[in-house]
């Protein structure tokens, strides 16, 4: 997710389904681009689901992972150990909502798996091996906070009428979180725009990126057609979180999401200026914006929240339920 300028996400981990530090390492479940996807009502059996079938993508191999090795290294890969353990917490339950709704899909569809390890179209996933790898010194302090948190937590689900939810979230909001209609084309009642005001404090919630002519051309030709001039882009359609959700290029419409990906910009939230040959893009939050920020999590366990108001904030109308 150009003087020429756009006013101012978060599947699927998007395709959502289809998904994610100062973020979150590899945050942003349901990254993929937006997609006019129907996502299916999981009726919430509520029953203790202890394991998980996850494809290694990387080597075409499934492994049955247990319900707590397979959270541990989600939460290991999808956000800082050095977060608060309520924002820990909060992570842990998201994951396993989302782990169980996928695998209800997956055996729907009579899949063989119930999740992949490619982050574009699930959740972050690091085996404990790899995460102490990656924490050295830190490692045993770090994987014992993260074990006891996904503990404290072991087996709550997040549901919706009674219906295990999609559990989507990022990694830092635009302030204001996004609506699952405006990135996926679905609406659902618990992926609504809620705010997100501690994001905006977030060290990496700005970034800026720059593209000369030529580097803009190579990465936009796809998308519209150069003139002499470059590129001009005009009527940016900006949702009520910021997203851009259409902008014109040269008077061709696109999604601000195929720009966002096209140049690999930070999130689809983004301002663009033109001066001296050089297009700027200012850009606001990481990732897709819906559902649960990370770092915004983190700055409510900050503030004394607990992980079950943590929850209940960003899915809004949802209940925090013990599996049986």
């Amino acid at each position: 997710m150009k003087s020429i300028f756009i006013s101012g996400l978060c599947i699927i981990c998007a395709m959502l389904l289809i998904p994610i530090s100062v973020m979150g390492e590899n945050s942003d479940v349901l990254k993929t681009e937006a997609k006019n996807e129907t996502v299916e009502k999981i009726p919430a059996k509520v029953e203790n689901i202890a394991s998980f079938k996850v494809l290694d993508t990387a080597t075409n191999i499934i492994t049955e992972l247990s319900a707590e090795d397979y959270i541990f290294g989600v939460v290991a890969a999808e956000m800082p150990a050095l977060y608060e353990n309520e924002a820990l917490k909060a992570q842990a339950v998201a994951a396993y909502t989302f782990a169980c709704h996928r695998k209800a899909e997956a055996e729907k569809q009579g899949k063989d798996y119930h999740l992949t390890t490619d982050s574009e179209t699930d959740q972050c996933y690091i085996s404990s091996a790899a995460a102490r790898e990656k924490w050295g010194e830190k490692a045993d302090e770090y994987e014992q906070k993260i074990k006891s948190a996904v503990a404290e937590v072991r087996g709550k689900v997040l549901t919706y009428k009674n219906e295990i939810i999609l559990s989507a979230y990022h990694a830092i909001s635009s302030g204001v979180t996004e609506s699952s209609e405006n990135v996926w084309g679905n609406a659902l009642p618990y992926l609504i725009p809620v705010e997100s005001l501690g994001d905006k404090l977030a060290e990496t919630y700005l970034s800026v990126i720059s593209f000369s002519a030529e580097d803009i051309t190579s990465r936009l030709s796809s998308l519209a057609e150069p003139t002499a001039e470059g590129f001009a882009f005009t009527e940016p359609q900006v949702s009520s979180s910021g997203t851009v959700l259409s902008i014109k290029i040269n008077g061709k419409t696109v999604t601000g999401f195929a720009v966002s990906k096209a140049l690999e910009l930070r999130s689809a939230c983004f301002e663009v200026s033109f001066a001296d040959g050089i297009y700027t893009f200012l850009v606001k939050g990481y990732g897709h914006g819906v559902g649960m920020s990370q770092n915004g999590a983190n700055y409510m366990a900050k503030q004394g929240s607990s992980y079950g108001e943590i929850l209940t904030h960003y899915y809004p109308g949802c209940e925090i339920r013990d599996t049986i």
